[in-house]
């Protein structure tokens, strides 16, 4: 009996617990729910084989240690990326046709609610709603239509409505400094991980149009709330960098032919990846 879930549960519990030694409780419990929900998402993406549970648990380390490094109240972000990456999981993982996709869609709608980044994740699940037997329902067209609204909606808070915009993510608009945020998240993902994400996310694009929408769509809307945000660490971009280093790392792994190679080769990309962000919080 494959048992390699229990990677996601434990990778939760083993964040929350290197979280409590620096933040409040219940700041380690959203720290712990984020790095659960960003191993599930590896998992969907990657599969249930010895690579993918070792990219899992460094992704959800990685992920972790790269959110301790955000000044000031970790609640709120922690929490929508938890809502988010588990939407994504609901996306991506390989279900019959009949499988119900309102889970995805009601994290995607807790997720869009707490951070902008994610409104695009309630349009693909709408997207995947109209394309399964559930689209019968009375009214599931109006889960795309206000996904497509969301993400209208978040525009404009951020180039015409700076209260919005103020209330929805908590930070002041400011001027566009691209590589400046750029620099300030790679140093935060430490730069192994962050060339690591750019190669997962190309490797993500081909596992199908939910898994392209959801994963480039909310890198894209991350990316451009970080630049909003000017310098601020974003816990969005961050979550979304470790879930896309991870399906990357799981890749590299699954070359390697004998199943408990794969767990080593996985383990040693970890250290290197997870040591620089861990150096900063824990140095």
């Amino acid at each position: 009996m494959n048992r390699s879930w229990i990677a996601v549960p434990a990778s939760g519990a083993a964040c929350a617990a290197l979280a409590l030694l620096v933040r409040t409780p219940v700041e380690a419990l959203a720290i712990g729910l984020v790095a659960a929900a960003i191993a599930a998402a590896v998992r969907a993406f990657a599969g249930t084989g010895g690579a993918a549970t070792a990219a899992s648990v460094i992704a959800a380390l990685l992920g972790g240690c790269a959110l301790l490094e955000v000044h000031g109240e970790l609640l709120r972000g922690p929490l929508a990326g938890a809502a988010a990456a588990f939407a994504i999981a609901e996306l991506v993982r390989p279900a019959p046709p009949t499988a119900s996709p309102w889970p995805a869609i009601g994290a995607a709608f807790a997720a869009a609610l707490l951070d902008p980044s994610f409104t695009a994740l309630v349009a693909v699940a709408g997207w995947k709603l109209m394309n399964s037997p559930w689209a019968r329902l009375r009214y599931a067209v109006l889960v795309p239509v206000a996904g497509v609204l969301g993400c209208a909606l978040a525009v404009i808070a951020a180039l015409r409505w700076p209260e919005l915009w103020r209330l929805w993510t908590g930070h002041a608009p400011h001027s566009l400094d691209p590589w400046r945020t750029a620099a300030v998240h790679g140093d935060a993902l430490g730069p192994i991980a962050a060339v690591a994400a750019l190669a997962g996310l190309a490797i993500a694009a081909t596992r199908g149009r939910y898994a392209v929408a959801s994963i480039v769509g909310v890198t894209l809307a991350s990316g451009a709330v970080a630049l909003r945000s000017a310098v601020t660490l974003e816990p969005a971009a961050l979550m979304a960098g470790a879930v896309a280093a991870g399906v990357a790392i799981a890749r590299l792994a699954s070359l390697v032919r004998w199943p408990a190679a794969q767990v080593v080769v996985g383990a040693a990309c970890g250290f290197l990846i997870v040591a620089a962000p861990a150096l900063v919080v824990y140095g």
